[in-house]
């Protein structure tokens, strides 16, 4: 504390005598929030590796089972003709020979051709055209909107008509080029319409039907046999697998294989063994411990990081049994290097699963379906260290614990120091009115006697 000085108050004590001794009653509160501080940095320590821990859960998640693991792909052997998509949920691996004889059209019709789009008049009426089933539908053409764009705007605008119509230039370079087509909105012989009448008045010029196509279905053959579907875009001909035509290109074979996508099996595998790396790479940094380090805000040598990466180290290293034989990590291209961490050699990886993927599956999955394979044990490693009855969990709330208990002990002593501040400025005041009193009776008597000085000047340093 520093030197005490005389000062013009009447005891002579400094003004800041009562700040300086609760300051020094502080002290201990100082030491409590640096105690919380360091309990602060373990509890977002404790909480980062928990979070790391639950990642690991999440990363396996399509590992645990047959369907999530086997992803599949299409080798399509021929793109300029079709786009092949798979769900890996429904379809099979398989091999297919396919030829495709003929797309999908819808039937449709092209008028005769108008020297312009926009003023030409076609004139007033209508036009039919009839159905599969023999239903016959009419359209009508108002005189103000008998033009070819009129027409187009007429039609489209009517959709229980089933009709499109777009209004093209034929390129032809002629005076006369601009022309309608109208087609039915579906394709496939079922949805065939026929546009057999036309029926217009007082026109510019004559409208007519030049030229119409008949819908018809797209045609391929599948392993030599001839197969038919309404559309261009086909999701019945093989489970899981979705063709859209492009093209048609008959007496062209070709082959759709459907088969398991290694490349994405040996992705989920490398984020597997990110997420585990990343929980290890955490407990070695909280275990490098040297003179300068502080063991009092880090989870260095604590039994939670202990009992974790052991359980994630037996379980890289323990052989699972399957119908090949056991199987190890190791075996797949996934080992621990000399930094303690895992590495995936993914050639080795992709290797193996060519070679029999079976096995590769088996060691994740389980004998069975959904099993005790290695996916569904590191899972259920993880969710038993994070949920809520869990080492982590227990952990957590250990360091709120504490946390808490030291608010607690700050909150008591700040009471404690804010009574022992009101007594000593209460006992001060009462002093310094005293000293005054009696400072003020010296004078008085010094005054009387015509002397001065004694002890009470002494003590007010007058």
């Amino acid at each position: 504390m520093p030197a005490i000085s005389l000062g013009p108050i009447a005891s002579g004590l400094p003004r800041d005598l009562v700040d300086r001794l609760v300051e020094a009653e502080r002290e201990p509160i100082r030491k409590l929030e640096a105690r919380k501080q360091d309990e602060e940095a373990k509890l977002k320590l404790a909480q980062d590796l928990s979070t790391r821990v639950s990642d690991i859960s999440a990363s396996v998640k399509g590992l645990g089972n047959y369907r999530s693991f086997r992803d599949l792909m299409a080798v399509n052997g021929n793109p300029a003709l079709m786009d092949v998509t798979v769900d890996k949920n429904t379809a099979e691996p398989g091999s297919y020979q396919l030829e495709v004889l003929q797309l999908a059209g819808r039937s449709s019709m092209l008028s005769n051709a108008f020297p312009d789009p926009d003023e030409t008049q076609a004139g007033a009426g209508y036009f039919s055209y009839t159905l599969p089933n023999g239903e016959e539908r009419e359209v009508y053409i108002d005189p103000s909107q008998s033009t070819l764009n009129g027409i187009a705007k007429t039609i489209n605008g009517q959709h229980d008509l089933d009709l499109s119509a777009v209004v093209v230039d034929d390129g032809t370079g002629e005076e006369n080029s601009w022309r309608l087509i109208v087609s039915h909105k579906n394709s496939g012989e079922k949805n065939d319409a026929e546009f057999p009448d036309f029926y217009f008045l007082d026109g510019d010029e004559d409208f007519y039907l030049d030229k119409e196509r008949i819908a018809q279905n797209s045609k391929l053959l599948v392993n030599g046999f001839e197969v038919e579907f309404e559309g261009n875009k086909i999701s019945t001909l093989l489970p899981g697998v979705t063709i859209d035509l492009k093209d048609a290109a008959p007496g062209k074979e070709f082959t759709l294989k459907i088969q398991e996508d290694n490349k994405s099996v040996r992705g989920k595998l490398e984020a597997m063994a990110q997420k585990i790396n990343e929980v290890l790479s955490f407990i070695q940094n909280q275990n490098k411990l040297d003179k300068d380090s502080n063991t009092r805000n880090t989870l260095g040598g604590d039994i939670t990081l202990q009992t974790l990466e052991y359980k994630v180290r037996q379980m890289i290293i323990t052989p699972l049994a399957t119908e090949y034989g056991p199987i190890r990590m190791a075996d797949l291209g996934v080992q621990f290097n000399r930094n303690g961490l895992l590495d995936v050699n993914g050639d080795k990886l992709e290797k193996v699963l060519n070679e029999n993927f079976g096995a590769v599956s088996q060691f994740f999955v389980g004998l069975d379906d959904g099993g005790d394979g290695f996916a569904n044990r590191l899972e259920v490693m993880a969710r038993s260290m994070t949920r809520q009855d869990g080492v982590m969990h227990s952990r957590l709330d250990g360091i709120k614990r504490r946390i808490r208990d030291i608010d607690n002990q700050i909150e008591n002593k700040e009471r404690q120091i804010a009574s022992t501040e009101r007594n000593l400025k209460d006992k001060f005041s009462k002093l310094e009115g005293t000293i005054a009193k009696l400072k003020a009776q010296q004078a008085s008597v010094a005054g009387a006697v015509g002397g001065g000085g004694g002890l009470l000047s002494s003590l007010g340093g007058g």
